[in-house]
Parts: structure tokens; C-alpha cells; sequence
């Protein structure tokens, strides 16, 4: 069951997994990862390291139907909620040839790391059971249509070369329970009457 708080363990997973894997002997040990808001990639980002924003929440289209979801007990709640998160990961150094460095391991790693498990997701925060041991997400470099790259340009003026990663069908599940009243145990078919 992913709380509310998984958007949150989401951005912090992806920092997470780029600061135990990026490359030491290369890069040194003093590279900075963390989550940033928009204003900060605004104002031009400092040092050298990675920011990682979040900056395009939307609900997943292709899963329209969905019924109550069960616990491990039976209980019933309201479907979960799936979302897509858009995440930017943004490399900044003090030279264009070490950002795109970066660029080009950051998204290497990111493709090596392949789907997300619950594991990693509940690792970097303080809560670690946001997600349920059997839920993992997608995390896919998604190419933006060159009006979201206008759109951000112009959001963004100190952008610096990055890309754009898609975490798909994150589901933010419901405590609200369902309850219809009790189960149909029989039915009773009446052959040749008429119903009024």
C-alpha cells in the first residue's frame, strides 16, 4: 500500500540511487544530489552535482476501471490513485564538458537501475513502509515534445542540459473503506412473471 508520502519517496529514491552509484574516482567525493524545487533550478543551480526536480505530476489514463482495492484481510477501500511523476535530473559543474560527463553516466545508471522495487523506494526516508514488498514503478527517460521543452525554457532560464524521467504508475492508495452492504449469497429467478 503506497501512502501519500510516496511522491516524496519516490524523488528521494532517484537522488538516493545516483549518490551510492556515481563514480568516485572520476567525479570525486564531493558532489552534491538532492531533490530541489523549481525556484532553486530558477536561480541556477550551485557546484557541482545533481538536482532533481519534480515537475510534472499527472494521473495515469490507461488504467480507467478500477475497482475497490483488497487488503491482505478482505477489507475493501477506494481505488488507488495511479499517477506519472515527472522528475528532471539536472547535472550542474563548474564546466560544460564535466556536465555532460555527467549527463551521459547519470543516464546510463538510470537505465541500468531498471524498475524500481519497494525495496529501494522505502530505503531513503525516515518511514519504510510507504510501499508494499510487491509494488514497483517504471522509471523511463522520457523525451519531452518540443512544447514542453519551450514551456520549461522559458520557466527555466539558467537550464542547464538535462533529462527528463518518467516514474510510471505510482499508486497512491486510499484508507477509506467501502462498505455495500453484505454479500449475495443466493438469487431466486421467477420463470413467467413479469417484472413491474
Amino acid at each position: 500500500m503506497a501512502h501519500y508520502r510516496a511522491i516524496a519517496a519516490a524523488g528521494a529514491a532517484i537522488a538516493g540511487l545516483i549518490k551510492e552509484r556515481y563514480p568516485r574516482a572520476e567525479f570525486g567525493n564531493a558532489l552534491v544530489v538532492d531533490t530541489v524545487q523549481a525556484s532553486a533550478v530558477e536561480k541556477g543551480l550551485a557546484g557541482e552535482g545533481f538536482g532533481i526536480c519534480l515537475w510534472r505530476v499527472t494521473v495515469n489514463g490507461q488504467r480507467r476501471a478500477r475497482g475497490p482495492r483488497l487488503d491482505a484481510f478482505g477489507n475493501r477501500f477506494k481505488p488507488s490513485l495511479p499517477l506519472d511523476l515527472s522528475f528532471l535530473v539536472i547535472p550542474h559543474a563548474t564546466s560544460a564538458e564535466r556536465q555532460a560527463r555527467m549527463l551521459g553516466w547519470v543516464m546510463r545508471a538510470l537505465e541500468d537501475a531498471g524498475p524500481l522495487t519497494a525495496a529501494q523506494l522505502n530505503f531513503y526516508l525516515a518511514e519504510s513502509d510507504i510501499f508494499a514488498p510487491d509494488e514497483d514503478v517504471d522509471l523511463v527517460c522520457d523525451p519531452l515534445a518540443l512544447a514542453d521543452y519551450l514551456s520549461l525554457w522559458d520557466r527555466f532560464k539558467q537550464l542547464p542540459p538535462a533529462a527528463n524521467y518518467l516514474m510510471r504508475m505510482l499508486l497512491i492508495d486510499s484508507l477509506d473503506g467501502v462498505s455495500d452492504g453484505p454479500p449475495v449469497t443466493t438469487r431466486e429467478f421467477v420463470v413467467g412473471v413479469r417484472a413491474s
